[in-house]
């Protein structure tokens, strides 16, 4: 079975700059904090995620966020897609022990393998996300409120509302012809139109 797949587009990830793999600390606990955001807009779908993982006091380490191109993507979808991109984060920083700190009931239950995926795009993110956890000694997850996971909260919303202002097109500069008195007409085309008037004067 091909997988489906969800174009992820990162706009920008920025590690602490005191911190490294080098020192990561292979037997302390870090916490994950993962987010994934839809929203409806006149223009389509909107989707974005945030990351962020912090050491065992909450400092941070790493943050990253992304848009999310898939039109019929759900907020499951969003927030197992955020999941994934932060695990794989994790991993990559050397880190073998994690919370997975989630603020959405339906991820928490999946994750701790309560539920079941019900769609076959749930099912394989959740393939991708139990074969990352598998690279981990630990990875516990415990329900949060969304206040909790402000971290990437933010930088979600960051990225959803920077999608809305790319996709709403500059408002085109009109003026009012001072000839016709039409309010839709560019400069240019006022010019032709005065022309126009002054040669048949002209020729009268």
């Amino acid at each position: 079975m091909e997988k489906e797949r969800t174009l992820v587009r990162e706009d920008g990830s920025k590690p602490s700059p005191s911190k490294s793999s080098g020192n990561i600390n292979s037997h302390m606990h870090y916490n994950l904090y993962f987010k994934g955001l839809i929203r409806e807009e006149t223009t389509g779908l909107l989707a974005g995620f945030g990351v962020a993982i912090c050491d065992e006091d909450d400092n941070l380490l790493f943050q990253t966020k992304g848009s999310l191109h898939e039109s019929s993507i759900t907020a499951l979808e969003a927030e197992l897609t955020a999941l994934k991109q932060g695990l794989t984060q994790a991993v990559g920083l050397g880190i073998n022990h994690i919370f997975i700190n989630c603020d959405y009931l339906p991820v928490f239950k999946l994750v701790m393998g309560r539920s079941a995926p019900e769609k076959v795009r749930i099912a394989l993110l959740m393939d991708d996300v139990q074969r990352i956890r598998q690279q981990l000694r630990s990875s516990i997850a415990v329900l949060m409120t969304e206040n909790q996971t402000k971290f990437a909260y933010n930088l979600a919303m960051e990225t959803v509302v920077s999608e809305i202002s790319i996709s709403i097109p500059p408002a085109q500069k009109s003026t009012t012809c001072c000839i016709c008195f039409d309010d839709g007409l560019e400069d240019d085309q006022m010019f032709s139109v005065l022309y126009v008037v002054i040669n048949s004067a002209w020729s009268a």
